[in-house]
């Protein structure tokens, strides 16, 4: 059972005249103190998903520790770049840092926002980590994050998700390519509860960017960028412009914010290899960063986590889970009550 809360819905900014929205999960609506915030950012590959696309133990662990979680939704490929993706992550970052306390007097401690988010999520999240300021996070928390969109994986044609390959994609790519000349913006589709995702109109853009090799394409805004990786080498393909879009690279330094990270080594959808090229990245520049590997385990394991902190025979990944909150504890402090 979830921990006595209120649920508040925001809208951070505007796009062609559309509300891009928040959740926000109070646990004190009238604190005394104030106290940390996450703020969390869905999976999906930043081509679907929803600000609801987060499991309940999250949401137990943060409200257990009176902490303020916020899920934000945000524009997504094809669309839309990793360039408007960034812009959607910083407003969204300089809304709860500044205008949520206007809601909820002395609710968050804006020196203490944590950044976190799973997949494609983690990927805002570790950007984050790079590109919020005034105040910078206090951690940043990636699950089984993607973190450079110029990996093999993402620039290599014929690598389709697990069991997902795509047939026919003539159709998908005419839509697709509507949708970008028309200037149509998405911020993203909720997942269907039941997992049907013959029934999600977006996966069949997720299955063909991925399948083609696309993705370093779309989040560049840039059409033939992975082919001429894969021919020139990023280093004569990347422009100055494009480094913000490129936290492994360019992000990385000695003040990058204390950084935690969970990945399972059989991941099928995003490698186990990018957390560990991060974790070593961050490492070689002095920076802090703990790092849980969870044997066996395959993409988005904490689906099959109810709470990872309370019960007995919680499993390994329900235990690097809970080791991945102790670490923020450590950084972000705040008190704690188990329910």
């Amino acid at each position: 059972m979830l921990p006595a809360h209120t649920k508040h819905t925001f809208g951070f900014k505007h796009v062609q005249g559309k509300p891009i929205e928040l959740d926000v999960y109070v646990a004190d609506p009238r604190p005394t103190t104030p106290m940390p915030l996450m703020l969390y950012f869905h999976g999906g590959y930043i081509i679907s998903g929803s600000r609801a696309a987060f499991r309940p133990w999250l949401l137990k662990a943060t409200l257990r520790r009176h902490w303020t979680f916020v899920t934000a939704d945000y524009r997504v490929l094809p669309e839309s770049s990793g360039h408007d993706l960034l812009a959607d992550l910083r407003s969204a970052y300089a809304w709860v840092a500044t205008e949520l306390n206007t809601h909820f007097p002395h609710l968050v401690d804006p020196t203490r926002l944590v950044v976190a988010g799973s997949s494609g999520g983690g990927y805002c999240a570790v950007l984050g980590g790079a590109q919020f300021h005034n105040p910078e996070p206090k951690a940043v928390w990636a699950l089984y994050p993607i973190v450079d969109p110029a990996a093999e994986r993402w620039i290599t044609p014929g690598t389709p998700l697990p069991d997902r390959a795509v047939e026919d994609a003539g159709p998908t790519l005419k839509e697709m390519e509507e949708r970008r000349a028309n200037g149509e913006v998405s911020f993203g589709e909720t997942f269907p509860k039941d997992g049907n995702m013959s029934t999600h109109t977006r996966f069949p853009y997720l299955r063909y960017i991925l399948q083609e090799g696309l993705f370093a394409d779309y989040v560049t805004g840039v059409m033939g960028f992975g082919e001429r990786v894969r021919k020139e080498g990023r280093e004569k393909v990347v422009t100055e412009a494009m480094h913000e879009l490129f936290p492994l690279d360019f992000g990385i330094t000695r003040e990058y914010p204390p950084l935690v990270v969970v990945h399972g080594t059989k991941d099928r959808g995003v490698s186990v290899e990018e957390s560990e090229r991060l974790v070593e990245r961050v490492r070689a520049v002095g920076g802090r960063v703990d790092y849980f590997a969870v044997e066996g385990r395959d993409h988005a394991f904490d689906f099959e986590v109810e709470d990872c902190e309370v019960g007995e025979g919680r499993d390994e990944g329900a235990l690097a889970l809970e080791g991945c909150l102790k670490a923020l504890d450590g950084y972000v402090g705040g008190r704690e009550e188990k329910q």
